[in-house]
């Protein structure tokens, strides 16, 4: 439900990160940590692609964008790369990794397997409706610069979206590779082996193949990317119509979850706002401040009240001085009598 074309990236790595925690939960280090390790790359790669597109069309809302393979066609097929890797489509890197997990979920807990399972179709599905919202279809202009802004800084004409320069296309380049090789690594163990002596001496599940996880997960992440095509792309079922059949969820998924709702409302607004940074607020104005000006204060009235015995006249102070002496004589005489 996210427009944001970097939103959907991040909402991604979250989703990815679940499948690492779940390995973990089951045990699988050599799974979750070499999902981390093919991961870095295919989305390092697809989040520098959303940079680059923002970079022609001022702007990371899909809605604005469009069309964009024909103009741009370095970040295009990188971007599908990427996705196809994320996506778990063999053979590339992400194909191996999120293969491992779902092995190890099928042999520990077949309720987990069915989760991670229905997450590969979602993965697929979201990613290629970026990629069918982003690069197909018309171009719709993108964001419109103020270049009488002095705060705007950008120079380009988003009305003329244009091929990134070679300082931003070629890390795209370069990540390709390993999003398609990275997972090569896991031919005959060479992965575990390379990582075993860093892991807790746990009871491993032998292979990390199975053809029927492998074709099962590739069959429902390519109906994700085929439902994604007929939605976004061909419209046999248009996204609009879809948000209103499922209205309830859709309002839920586009506010987050009203996670950040929560978050803003309850938890800063009330609570840290009106609570603890009250608290704070109190004990900064009556506590810490009331040691600072009580201490001024009452070395102000002590001043105020000594100033009085000095009075800056000589013949004063050489009378108090003489005074003082035939005091300590009398005192001397008095205690000391002849």
């Amino acid at each position: 439900m996210q427009t944001d074309f970097k939103r959907v990236l991040a909402y991604s790595t979250i989703s990815q990160l679940g499948y690492m925690m779940m390995a973990l939960g089951m045990l699988g280090y050599v799974a979750a940590i070499f999902h981390l390790f093919t991961h870095a790359f295919f989305k390092a790669l697809l989040f520098l692609g959303s940079g680059s597109v923002n970079h022609s069309t001022n702007t990371f809302d899909m809605r604005k964008m469009g069309g964009l393979r024909k103009s741009m066609p370095v970040t295009f097929w990188t971007f599908v790369i990427g996705s196809l890797s994320l996506s778990g489509i063999f053979p590339l890197a992400g194909f191996w990794s999120k293969d491992e997990i779902l092995l190890d979920a099928w042999r520990e807990d077949t309720g987990l397997w069915a989760c991670a399972f229905l997450v590969a179709f979602m993965t697929a599905f979201y990613m290629f409706r970026a990629i069918f919202l982003t690069f197909f279809g018309e171009y719709k202009g993108g964001e419109p610069v103020d270049h009488h802004d002095p705060d705007n800084h950008f120079h380009g004409d988003p009305k003329h979206p244009h091929e990134s320069p070679w300082n931003m296309k070629g890390p795209l380049l370069v990540l390709a590779v390993p999003s398609i090789a990275a997972g090569w690594f896991a031919y005959d163990h060479m992965f575990a082996d390379f990582i075993n002596g860093a892991l807790p001496a746990v009871h491993e599940h032998g292979s990390t193949f199975s053809w029927g996880i492998a074709l099962s997960s590739s069959a429902v992440a390519l109906l994700g990317i085929g439902m994604a095509w007929a939605i976004y792309y061909k419209q046999w079922v248009t996204s609009k119509s879809l948000r209103d059949g499922f209205a309830p969820f859709a309002i839920v998924f586009e506010n987050k979850f009203y996670m950040d709702k929560l978050y803003e409302d309850l938890i800063v607004r009330n609570i840290l706002q009106r609570g603890w940074n009250r608290l704070l607020q109190l004990n900064d104005q009556y506590v810490v401040d009331g040691i600072v000006n009580g201490s001024g204060r009452l070395t102000r009235q002590l001043s105020s009240r000594l100033r009085v015995i000095q009075t800056g006249q000589l013949q004063t102070y050489g009378l108090g001085v003489a005074a003082g002496v035939l005091i300590l004589v009398l005192a001397v005489y008095t205690a000391n009598p002849l």
